[in-house]
This record gives C-alpha cells, structure tokens and sequence, in this order.
C-alpha cells in the first residue's frame, strides 16, 4: 500500500496494489470505498464527488450497496431473539425469498412490494396471512434504518382484511362434541379441549401445559383435592404471568389428567406419552357427528371469553384471564351475539314496563286562580 495522500478535513486517498481507494466521513463515521481506478487525480474527483453526496440525505453508501435480502432476514432474526418473539418467522420469510430472496435491499422498492401482495391475494392467499409477511418486510427494513445501513425504506402498505373473531361453541354443544371425542377414543383430546374451554388458553398454552406448573394438594389416596395454575411470562404471548384456581370441573379434569401421568412425560395432555400435535382428522370427525362442520380449536377460546362475560365477570378481569392487552384486541373476539342482543332487549321490556306501572313521585304544581 502506497502512502496515503491526505487532506486536512477533506479525507483522503491512498493505493491498495495498483487501485485508488478514498476515504471519508459521514456523521463521524469514516466510509471507505474503491476509486476503480488507477490514475490518482480521477481518484481524486471521485473523493471530492463522494464526499459531497455524503452531506446529502439521500447518499447511499457503499455498504448500502451491497447490503443484500438475507442480511435484512437475519437482523429480523437477531430481532426475534431479543425480544422472546415467538411467532412464526421462517415461514413468512420463506415466502418473501421467493420473489425477494437474490435481491439487494435498494432493488426492493415500493412498486415490487404492491406487486408482492398482488401476487400473493391472486394465488388465494388470505389477506390476513399476506399482511404478516408484509410486517415482516417492513419490520426489517426499519431495523436497517435504526442502525444506519439504508438512507430509505419501501413504503409497505397492508391490506385491508376482516379477521373480526366469529365461531362460538355452546355448552349443550360443546358437552356433545366431548362425548364424541370420547366415543372416537380420543379422550385425550377431549380433555386438553375442555381445558382450553374451561381456562380461556390459546391453544399452544392449553396442549403444552406442563407438570411444573400447576400447584396441587394430594391427599393420602393420591387423589387431587385442591391447587392451582400458573403460566410463566415466558409462554404467555403478553409476557405475563397468569396464575388460575382449580375449582369444580376444572379441578376434577386436573385430577383425571393427574391419575394419567406418566414419569417420564411432563406434559398434563399426552397420547401414550406423547405431546399432542396435529388431531385434525379426530376433531373434524367429531365436529361432523355433531353437527359443528367449521368449529375451530380456537373457537374455545373465544367462547370461553363470552362465558366470562355472561357470567357477570368484569371484562378487565376477563382481558387479564385472556392475556388481551387492550381492550381492542379484547373487541376484535366480537364475543356478544344475538342471544345477548335478544337479552339486553328483554331487559329492556321488562325495566320499561316497571317503569310505567311505578307510581309517579313528581308532584304537578296547581295552577293560581
């Protein structure tokens, strides 16, 4: 390497092998690019053009340059960990490398972005599922941004989607889904469903209930008199603990649960040992039998939201049970229907016509004569 050629708060120039190299700064931080050239005065030119672009907002460096489609994967991921963010990531950015993946980060612009989501919703994908690979894709642009490796970022527009909360189950109807499970030899299944009917848990914290987590009192029989539940932060999507009782048919489902166990498996809910994973087939064949062709697993959750609140239970404490941070997201289950449409009008009925057989207690003023 030659010696370097420099300029008092102007950078500099120097040679590696035959090639000019510059460098300069940019809020403080020195970049230093190749010249492409052998001759020094048109290295020279270049580190004075260079030098100005980087004083302007849109300078693009060259590292910017080179910065690819899998480095913005793995600043997500890096992302993720940090955070404990336990949704489904490679998925998403499986589908994004599709269309995306031997791209640099500036080929990726807005027009190719829209053109991603039309492709997408053309093929048949919800646009609901589009939506959360497109907040992938925007999630780690700005990551980029807040660590200064683009000057810009697409703009990511969503799509509009309704993904307001709809199936419910009864418990007439939920009672005869059990039964046919049960009938089905699928009693397993039947009981991390009631669990989940029953505690108001999504689905993976319902299947993956573990042991080490419930507090129970045995008495001398072994049987199971009285305890609780208690999910960590660290599998609640809030990242809250959530602690429930077990009383009355909880409790004797625990109890079932407790006579089931097994050393060697942790797991309350399990198939001969083992946790339990996809049961589509059993469940859809029950649903059928009973007539519920479309329930979902999830739907338990969502009826057991409005089981709370027709019981009278305040809706904080149902958020709280739930792990719904705001009440948006507690609204978005739509969890009043018209049974409780056709309640709130009976009470009405039944106050008004109190109301109007009530003696009056106003007083009208007589008049002067």
């Amino acid at each position: 390497m030659s010696e370097q050629k420099r300029i008092r708060g102007q950078g500099r120039i120097y040679q590696r092998g035959g090639v000019w190299w510059c460098a300069y700064y940019r809020n403080g931080k020195e970049i230093r690019e190749s010249a492409e050239t052998t001759d020094e005065g048109k290295a020279q030119k270049y580190l004075n053009a260079q030098r100005e672009k980087a004083n302007t907002p849109t300078f693009v460096s060259p590292q910017a340059k080179k910065l690819r489609f899998e480095h913005l994967c793995e600043l997500l991921r890096a992302d993720y960990r940090r955070r404990g963010n336990r949704s489904r990531l490679e998925s998403k950015l499986t589908r994004l490398a599709e269309i995306f993946g031997a791209d640099t980060a500036l080929s990726i612009t807005t027009a190719r972005v829209d053109a991603y989501a039309d492709h997408r919703t053309e093929s048949g994908t919800k646009p609901a599922t589009v939506n959360r690979e497109l907040a992938a894709l925007r999630r780690m642009f700005k990551l980029a941004l807040r660590k200064q490796l683009l000057p810009s970022m697409p703009v990511v527009t969503l799509l509009p989607e309704d993904n307001v909360r709809e199936g419910f189950i009864d418990q007439a109807e939920f009672e005869a889904l059990l039964a046919k499970l049960r009938e089905f030899d699928a009693a397993d299944i039947a009981d991390a469903a009631e669990f989940a009917y029953r505690t108001c848990l999504r689905r993976g914290n319902a299947l993956g209930a573990v042991w080490p987590w419930f507090k129970l009192k045995i008495d001398r029989t072994g049987a199971v008199t009285s305890g609780s539940v208690r999910l960590p932060g660290a599998v609640t999507k809030n990242k809250q603990p959530l602690a429930l009782p077990l009383t009355g048919a909880l409790l004797a489902l625990i109890a079932r649960r407790w006579a089931k166990r097994l050393p060697e498996c942790p797991y309350v809910f399990h198939r001969a040992g083992r946790p339990i994973g996809r049961f589509e087939r059993a469940w859809n064949k029950a649903c059928a039998a009973v007539g519920l062709p479309r329930v979902l697993f999830h739907d338990l959750r969502r009826s057991a939201a409005r089981n709370y609140r027709r019981a009278g239970v305040d809706v904080d404490v149902i958020q709280r049970i739930g792990g719904w941070k705001t009440a948006s997201m507690f609204k978005r289950y739509n969890i009043i229907d018209e049974r409780d449409l056709h309640d709130a009008a009976d009470r009405l009925e039944a106050f008004l016509a109190t109301e109007a057989s009530a003696t009056p207690t106003v007083v009208p003023l007589r008049r002067r004569s």
